[in-house]
């Protein structure tokens, strides 16, 4: 009797260490991003930073959208106040909840926004510092209207990773729209010059990110995401629409339905059409009519100019600014003017896309002639 009962409690014994070791087998080797690629289904990550280390306390909030089939990515702003509901009696707003209850979390957007969310990624303002640094720095365009402060001088700055968060921290009146466009400035420049950085995605630095990160994505996933970083595919972002009720910013069937068509849409099917394109053109020459003769170019090429005239400062060098972040529309503009710089400065209050400055090389192209 006692060597039955001995040979079932090794047996059982036996079985739990296999279902332990399968476990961790499967933890190790799982890879829920490739199974949603595999599977053609759209890859969400919920984001949250924070300007200061407050544990599971966040500012800032995004979720970053994926298409597998043709690489496009998403970023969707959350503005703060989202409202949240934990369950029946319990709401908060998104930057009161801590992730702790990142389950609950992601059934609340899934209610309101009727999108699956499974991973999400916490980011403190020193991992913001140490991930630019491990890039190597950040080359951003920088206005003058903008007021540069003492870290940064009108033209192409480099930026380290305590400058990039000056960057982002400055925005004027600590506005948090203010501070998501100026996010996307950043996104937007490595994004489109990922070329540059790609050399250094390998598999250690993805460990190394990983190392102080807070995510619930494995190794072998976040590689695979860095993958598609590499391949061709737009970047687009929005801030999520809805209104203010009660101090929660909130989502309804008709915001729902906007977001899933204007933005998710886009995502699947590219981006709008050329003609709501809408271009601004500043001569930053002291020779007069370039400015009127490159939008009669554009005129005739089917390109709507809104507005043309001179620049308060001269450029040696011409170049163009996205204002909306539409890529696709700025290289097709680059190609057609001769202009080969083009920069990313995010502001959603213009009523334009994108401003071309015209400089000095584009004057003595036209004396050449």
């Amino acid at each position: 009797m006692k060597k039955k009962l001995i040979i079932a409690l090794l047996s059982a014994a036996l079985i739990a260490v296999f279902v332990v070791i399968l476990f961790l087998y499967r933890m190790k080797t799982r890879n829920a991003v490739e199974e949603l690629a595999v599977g053609k289904k759209m890859i969400n990550i919920l984001i949250a930073g924070s300007n200061g280390y407050k544990e599971r306390k966040f500012d800032l909030f995004a979720i970053l959208s994926l298409n597998p089939e043709n690489s496009n990515m998403g970023i969707t702003f959350i503005p703060p106040s989202f409202r949240i509901k934990l369950s029946d009696s319990e709401t908060k707003r998104i930057d009161e909840v801590d992730f702790i209850y990142f389950e609950k979390l992601r059934r609340s957007i899934y209610r309101d926004l009727q999108i699956q969310v499974p991973f999400y990624i916490q980011l403190y303002a020193p991992d913001g510092t140490r991930i630019t640094d491990m890039l190597e720095g950040i080359n951003i365009f920088y206005l003058d209207q903008y007021g540069c402060g003492d870290f940064a001088k009108p033209g192409l700055n480099y930026f380290d990773g305590k400058k990039i968060m000056k960057y982002i921290n400055s925005a004027e009146e600590n506005s948090i729209y203010l501070k998501y466009d100026r996010i996307m400035d950043i996104l937007l420049t490595v994004y489109y010059n990922r070329g540059e950085k790609k050399k250094l995605l390998t598999a250690p630095f993805l460990s190394e990110l990983l190392d102080s990160l807070k995510t619930n994505l494995l190794p072998q996933e976040l590689f695979t995401l860095s993958n598609y970083l590499s391949n061709e595919g737009e970047l687009i972002y929005t801030i999520l629409p809805g209104d203010l009720q009660d101090d929660y910013y909130i989502t309804d069937d008709i915001t729902s339905k906007m977001y899933e068509k204007e933005f998710l849409g886009k995502l699947v099917a590219g981006t709008e059409e050329e003609s709501a394109r809408k271009i601004k053109i500043l001569n930053a020459t002291p020779v007069s009519g370039l400015a009127r003769k490159m939008r009669n170019m554009l005129n005739r090429d089917g390109y709507n100019v809104v507005e043309f005239g001179t620049s308060a400062d001269e450029m040696n060098k011409s170049i163009i600014i996205s204002r909306k972040g539409d890529h696709a529309f700025v290289k097709k503009i680059s190609e057609l003017a001769g202009i080969s710089d083009i920069y990313y400065i995010i502001d959603n209050s213009l009523l334009y896309n994108t401003l071309i400055i015209i400089g000095g090389d584009l004057d003595h192209a036209e004396k050449r002639d």
